[in-house]
Parts: C-alpha cells; structure tokens; sequence
C-alpha cells in the first residue's frame, strides 16, 4: 500500500530521515555482522537509512520500497558503489531464500495490509544466523483489532509479531518499546 501524500510529507521531511537513519544505526550497532555481508532494508522510502548503512557499515545494501516515487527519489541521492534500489512488494520478495545477513524494515509493515506475509518474506529471505531489524508500531491486541474492526488500518499487534517470529524461526536478541513503537531484533534460527 503506498502512503497519502500527507504521509509522505511527513515522512520524506528531514527532520524525520535524520531520526530514521540514527535509529537504523543504533540497532545495527546491536548486532554482529561481517564487512561485506548482504543487508535489505524493506520499505525504504527515500532511502536514506539505506544510504547511511551503506556508507558507515561496508555492508552491500539493498533497499526496496512498493512507491516508484519513493525509489526514484531515493536514487537521486548521492550514488555508492554498494547500494542499489529496487520498486518491489514486501509480500512478494524478489530475492532467493537465506539471500540476506541482515534484513531491516522501519515503520513500514503497518502500511502494508498483509504485514504477516510481508515479515514472513522478510524471514524467508534471511540466511540462518541473519538478523532482521524491525521497528513499527506493535499495538496490544485489543486496540490492534479495534482499528481493523473500524478498518482504520491493520496494524502489528505485539503479541501477533512474537507469534509471527516464532513460527518464522527467528529467536529475540533485543526489545525496547517506546511511544507505541517496538524495536526489535531477532537471529534467524
């Protein structure tokens, strides 16, 4: 599901793609991972997290995003020799299984009305061992389920990611919640 342009003011503003980059750096900091290694980052917007990895990190980086207008944004930023990006579907990962050491997606499932199938994707393209990066909106279960009853949105309850995670093998490292937001890692299995 693409964002409203409203949204896409928000999001796309610099104030908050500096807030998105310092958060993606401070969970990859959470993790071991080799110079040379394969990241995704999923629903990258403009694609600036994306940039920063890929200068700070030596990883190859891969960022996609559902919105053409997001991409070519993206790649009107400044070019590095390990970053390119992709128009391509959460639900529908164009990528082999285990393809990926990292995965990332920030504030992105809870546009996507089949989140579970976008993260299971996500799990699905990650090397056992790998880490996925995730941070969105993790609602308790009633609240979840009153926004899908008034079909506001779909989002993420907290106890459906737990579950989710565990039936995708992938086992908790790191949780921090704050502002109706989780962090969270986990190490494929």
């Amino acid at each position: 599901m693409k964002m409203s342009a409203l949204e896409k003011h928000f999001v796309n503003s610099p104030t908050h793609t500096r807030r998105v980059d310092s958060h993606a750096n401070q969970l990859l900091s959470r993790i071991d991972y080799q110079p040379g290694g394969r990241y995704l980052d999923v629903g990258c917007g403009v694609g600036t997290a994306a940039r920063m990895v890929a200068a700070t990190s030596e990883l190859s980086v891969t960022a996609v995003d559902i919105d053409p207008e997001q991409i070519a944004t993206a790649r009107r930023g400044a070019p590095q020799p390990n970053l390119q990006y992709k128009v391509m579907d959460a639900t529908k990962l164009q990528f082999a299984d285990g393809e990926f050491d990292v995965v990332a997606s920030r504030m992105a499932t809870h546009h996507i009305p089949d989140w579970e199938r976008a993260i299971s994707e996500m799990a699905r393209v990650l090397r056992p061992g790998g880490y996925l990066l995730y941070t969105d909106f993790a609602l308790p279960s009633w609240l979840a389920t009153a926004f899908r009853i008034v079909r506001l949105r779909r989002f993420p309850s907290a106890p459906a990611l737990l579950a989710l995670a565990q039936t995708s093998g992938l086992a908790p490292v790191y949780e921090s919640r704050h502002s109706g937001k989780r962090d969270l890692v986990w190490r494929k299995m």
